[in-house]
């Protein structure tokens, strides 16, 4: 059999042993890191796992994603069933380390199917146990603090064994083994004196015993934490277990699991200095052994004896005293771990009804107690609206910072055009009666249950500062392109609306008209906080003086004077949705839509038939092809479609394939970014264009957005798609991302995906049958019965002569009588031009493009290109030029280029 340049090669054959064949491998691999005392990267394991267990042209086989299969497959399920079964410490920088529980997996579970199917199964345990939704002690709100959230339940879970074996003097990672003592305390205290900011690993620690408390401590540490990532939390506990010289304990599933979840915000000054936080532990460790027994058998028992042991070490950061204190002693103490923010609140919501002692931990449990009794024993969040703005500092009232620039869209605009200011809240279907903290944030809980806590806390802290945090007279600010605009908030509720196509939290807001200053020419200080990328709706209050001088003594805000039936919101006034709308009843399916009759007028279309296909192909299917021959204006015609059907610039995106573009340049991969050393730069995964719009869709599900794929035949398409292939077919279902590891990732329903090929380019492959299903294909050709005679039409229009159309014909059937395919022939565009129809015009044409193209196309007869076509006489026969300048365009050299 000949293999043609340009054949596909066909897809492997899984054969019946690949099953059996990588959960061999999957052992092997095992048994060679038993083997190891150290880390050893996941390339020294394939070496000796291949070496046990060789690979089959199968196993070499890439994967639609481009990676090896056997080790695509190998990686997965060591970074998943395996490391969180406890069997392995998966390291920084992509190695592994085999831990006791996985030693032991391999001595009781000799068969490679036994052990991957009980690593299977843990894994499915832990995944399940890290998104439960678990219920929490009760608690007296009369008497104690109360922290009702399931991720206070799962941080008590989890600190709960380190806490006992800090107490009995024990381990949860190595039971039966002091590692809380004070020797090891000792010893630790010393190595981070000596070395202030180690590495991840601890690479010179060189005791066993204090690599162990280091991890336990880092579990009391980081398991109360609502802003840090449960994947970061599980890589800071087992770093120094890594490096251990004999093998090092597992990481509990259990604890793992609960590690994923919190309820303490700690900040990010803080959580950007692990050190501080692990040294002031350990300092507080080493004090605590200077107590009594009966004193620290005390502090277990007394909150406020464990209060002044924890507190009163000189050089521990304060935050982390109170860390502890919240979660040894939660039922006495709140999660606000500043000591001058605990005085500010004591200081500013405290009544005279308050029997305050002068202690401001107690002072502070009292004004909770009886917030918490107004709030029908709800907890209360001092870090979160509108109590954080009762407390905090605001002598010249308030100042706030709302994102006008999100999912690459500029809202200011419109938020100036009808007096609003918003944030989607694209989950919620409606607002409490009477918007409190409990019952806003009960709220987010329920619509955004599915978010990792880091996400769902931070669209809490939104939604709370929005609702309630803003009051009137508070000043507003946000970014509108390069200009910063100002505006004061009015005296009027949030309310939910819908606007085009999203669903938002708008505030009525009166916008200085006419103050608009660049934001780089602004001070400093305000500068730096307005391009701060963090949530969408920051508090600014320390800066509201310097925003206030911004505006001149005689500006006057303004809003419009009829707010009623504003363009763009649903319902009569914009008012509040009622509580029985549903999701479904606010939310209509996006679909795309335009004036199709003036849009194939625009395109010079003989009817709105052709256009009135490719917007039913497009809503019915949401993926459509484009193919014709070169010049038939297929990408000009996606770009009178996007702007017919009114989409923004954040509505869509194009992306040009080719024969090197992958997945990682499509959907995801690693890329480097610089990280702060000199030169230095690490991997991280970024989102490639079809991940990004489809978020921006995701975020917006009323709004239609687009993904153009100019040339979509140029690439690999299984290649470039990988796993995504699938969900082309299938869009309601999910597949896990190759490089975002337990990812669940769907195609929105509103992203539209619209590729154009160009059928003339033998030099690529045709797309197979699989992708032909997965798209629908519409012909631009002029056998098209609405796009025949299109040039013909655009002629008539613009008043060029009819004979530039009719020169056109000829030279496409020459081609055909020349033995040419159809598909080869010159598009429209190529005429559809400015100065084309003049002698010059016509003859740039013909030597800088025709002419080039057949020769190419007659390869082999190429010398006989201008006998077969004598374009110069055929434009003089049909008037387009004089005779004499026939000869004068008459090219020289036969057999080249021509003249010039």
């Amino acid at each position: 059999m000949t293999i043609t340049p340009d054949a596909v090669p066909a897809a492997p054959v899984q054969d019946p042993e690949w099953t059996n064949r990588y959960r061999q491998r999957l052992r092997a691999a095992m048994e060679e890191l038993a083997q190891q005392h150290e880390p050893i990267s996941f390339v020294q394991i394939q070496e000796l796992a291949a070496e046990r267990v060789p690979l089959n042209d199968y196993d070499a086989s890439m994967t639609k994603s481009g990676a090896v299969r056997a080790w695509n497959n190998l990686g997965w399920l060591l970074t998943t069933s395996f490391e969180h079964a406890g069997w392995l410490h998966a390291t920084a920088d992509g190695g592994f380390r085999i831990a006791t529980p996985g030693v032991a997996a391999l001595s009781d579970h000799p068969d490679p199917e036994d052990l991957y199917q009980v690593a299977g199964t843990a894994y499915g345990d832990w995944d399940q146990l890290r998104k439960a939704a678990l219920a929490t002690k009760p608690t007296d709100p009369d008497t104690q603090v109360v922290h009702d959230s399931s991720g206070f339940a799962h941080a008590r879970l989890a600190t709960a064994p380190v806490l006992s074996a800090w107490r009995d003097g024990n381990s949860a990672l190595l039971p039966g083994t002091d590692v809380w003592g004070l020797a090891t305390a000792q010893v630790l205290h010393d190595f981070l004196i000596a070395q202030p900011t180690p590495d991840g690993p601890m690479s010179e620690l060189d005791s066993d015993a204090a690599r162990v408390l280091a991890a336990e401590m880092w579990v009391v540490l980081l398991a109360p934490l609502s802003d840090m990532i449960g994947s970061t939390k599980r890589s800071r506990v087992r770093n120094p277990l890594v490096k251990m010289t004999l093998t090092p304990p597992g990481l509990p599933p259990e604890l793992s699991a609960h590690l994923e979840a919190g309820f303490v915000h700690g900040g990010q000054t803080l959580i950007a200095a692990p050190w501080v936080m692990l040294s002031s532990f350990v300092q507080i460790l080493v004090r605590w052994h200077d107590q009594s027994v009966e004193a620290r058998a005390a502090a277990w028992q007394d909150p406020w004896a464990f209060r002044d042991l924890v507190s009163g070490v000189p050089g521990v950061d304060p935050r982390v005293a109170a860390l502890l204190c919240v979660i040894v002693h939660p039922t006495s103490f709140t999660t606000v771990l500043r000591p001058a923010d605990r005085a500010a609140i004591v200081s500013a919501l405290g009544t005279d009804a308050d029997v305050l002692t002068g202690d401001v931990d107690k002072d502070l449990l009292t004004i909770t107690v009886r917030l918490q009794s107004a709030a029908g024993g709800a907890p209360v969040r001092y870090d979160q609206a509108p109590l954080h703005q009762a407390w905090s500092e605001a002598d010249g009232g308030r100042a706030w910072l709302v994102r006008g620039e999100v999912d690459q869209q500029n809202r200011v605009p419109t938020w100036t055009s009808q007096g609003i200011v918003s944030i989607t809240v694209g989950k919620l279907t409606h607002l409490p009666k009477e918007p409190t903290q409990k019952s806003l944030t009960d709220l987010v809980d329920e619509h955004y249950g599915d978010l990792p806590v880091v996400k769902r806390e931070a669209k809490k802290r939104d939604v709370l500062s929005f609702a309630l945090g803003m009051n009137d007279g508070d000043l507003v600010a946000t970014v509108d392109g390069g200009a910063l605009r100002l505006g004061v908030v009015q005296d009027e509720p949030a309310q939910l609306q819908s606007i085009g196509g999203m669903t938002l939290l708008t505030r009525a807001v009166a916008w200085y008209p006419d103050l608009a200053p660049e934001v780089k020419s602004l001070p400093g200080s305000i500068r730096t906080r307005v391009r701060f990328k963090g949530e969408d709706v920051l508090d600014l209050t320390e800066i509201v003086s310097a925003l206030g001088d911004l505006r001149p003594a005689d500006a006057e805000v303004e809003r419009p004077d009829d707010l009623d039936g504003l363009d763009g919101l649903d319902g009569p006034g914009g008012q509040e949705m009622p509580e029985e709308t549903t999701a479904e009843d606010q939310q209509a399916e996006a679909v795309l839509a335009c004036d199709e009759a003036a849009l194939a007028a625009r395109l010079y279309h003989a009817d709105g038939s052709w256009i009135s296909e490719l917007m039913v192909s497009l809503n019915e299917r949401r993926q459509v092809v484009l193919e014709g021959p070169p010049g038939t204006g297929k990408t000009y015609l996606v770009q009178a479609l996007l702007e017919a059907c009114g989409l923004t610039e954040a509505q869509w995106a194009l992306v040009q394939f080719h024969p090197t573009y992958s997945y990682e340049d499509f959907v995801e991969g690693f890329r480097p970014v610089a990280t702060s050393d000199a030169g230095g730069a690490s991997l991280t995964v970024t989102p490639g264009p079809l991940k990004r719009i489809a978020e921006e869709a995701r975020n917006a599900p009323g709004k239609p957005f687009v993904l153009v794929i100019d040339e979509i035949n140029r690439a690999n398409i299984a290649k470039v798609f990988g796993e995504l292939y699938f969900l082309l077919e299938y869009r309601g279902a999910e597949v896990e991302l190759l490089y975002s590891a337990g990812e669940r990732f769907a195609l929105p329903p509103n992203l539209f995906i619209v590729g154009t090929m160009n059928t003339a380019d033998r030099s690529i492959a045709l797309l197979d049958a699989a992708m032909r299903r997965r798209f629908v294909f519409l012909s631009m050709g002029s056998e098209e019965p609405a796009l025949a005679r299109m040039l013909h039409r655009w002629c008539e229009v613009t008043g060029r002569p009819s004979a530039l159309a009719d020169l056109r014909d000829r030279l496409n059937a020459e081609m055909v009588k020349r033995g040419l395919d159809p598909a080869l022939a010159f598009g429209p565009s190529y005429f559809m031009r400015d100065g084309v129809e003049s002698p010059a015009g016509l003859d740039r044409l013909w030597r800088r493009e025709l002419r080039p193209m057949l020769i190419e196309h007659h390869y082999g007869k190429h010398q006989q290109v201008d006998a077969w076509y004598p374009f110069a006489g055929w434009s003089a026969e049909l008037g387009l030029s004089a005779p004499g300048d026939v000869a004068a365009n008459e090219p020289t050299d036969q057999a080249g280029g021509g003249a010039e």
